[in-house]
């Protein structure tokens, strides 16, 4: 086994590669209309959750993003009950509503993660690039957000789809030390194209995490993974969600050989 490269995000260690989640919570960018009620029946309890996690984390995974959802810290909090390893959570709270009873209220949200053993907060997209003004380069509002999470012990990021958030963070020196962007061949899911993106990502010192490097399943993993891992800086991360273990099983695969190259 090649060991997956680990990242320094402040105080933290974390995996190049990032378990996502989508498929868990029910998410899924298929046009197929049965995909995201299938995941939410299969995914219900967090049994098949565990079983992906502990196989990643036994492969030097530690780190899984998602947004605030009880399921995720059932899955998480099992897991680290089993293997003894700590998966570091990089949450996106936000106004909507993912957890039962909680406010959609993004500081009461901030306190959930913080509560819920979050080790990176990152308000979500549904907040960053509505307020996001794209000719001032300027994030209405996120001061207080940032300080806020500070004030939970935290690590800040900012969740978008935006490639101006990394732009305006840079321009107004925000407190923001990761961000999130899609990323991939086909420009799936992104606002620029792959080209001028990569450009963007390496020549910012903040560390991006790579979301949607398979274009929600659309590219070969074989292809689309060299491609973005070659296109990344050193310091960033990449997330790849798994709805089964053979699936797991492949993208470690990939992970290998490109690492043990």
């Amino acid at each position: 086994m090649v060991a997956i490269p680990m990242i320094s995000l402040e105080n933290l260690n974390l995996s190049k590669y990032v378990c996502g989640t989508n498929q868990f919570v029910g998410i899924s960018h298929n046009l197929d209309f049965f995909y995201s009620p299938y995941y939410h029946i299969k995914f219900r309890k967090p049994n098949r959750i565990i079983e992906i996690l502990t196989y990643l984390a036994g492969q030097g995974i530690n780190a899984v993003i998602s947004s605030p959802r009880e399921r995720i810290f059932n899955a998480l909090e099992s897991v680290e009950q089993e293997t003894g390893i700590k998966i570091h959570w990089i949450c996106s709270p936000s106004k909507r509503k993912t957890i039962k009873g909680l406010e959609p209220d993004i500081f009461k949200q901030i306190d959930w993660c913080a509560d819920h053993g979050v080790s990176v907060c990152m308000p979500h997209r549904s907040y960053t690039d509505v307020a996001l003004n794209p000719e001032k380069l300027t994030i209405e509002g996120l001061s207080p957000i940032l300080e806020h999470i500070r004030d939970k012990k935290m690590i800040p990021g900012l969740s978008c789809h935006s490639h101006k958030v990394i732009q305006a963070v840079e321009k107004q020196n925000y407190d923001v030390k990761i961000i999130v962007q899609p990323l991939n061949q086909l420009g799936f899911e992104s606002d620029i194209d792959p080209v001028s993106l990569i450009r963007i990502i390496q020549n910012t010192n903040i560390s991006i995490l790579n979301i949607k490097p398979l274009a929600a399943g659309r590219l070969d993993p074989h292809l689309a993974l060299p491609y973005c891992l070659k296109s990344i800086k050193k310091n960033d991360l990449i997330a790849i969600g798994t709805p089964k273990l053979s699936y797991a099983k492949e993208i470690m695969s990939i992970f290998n050989n490109y690492y043990g190259t």
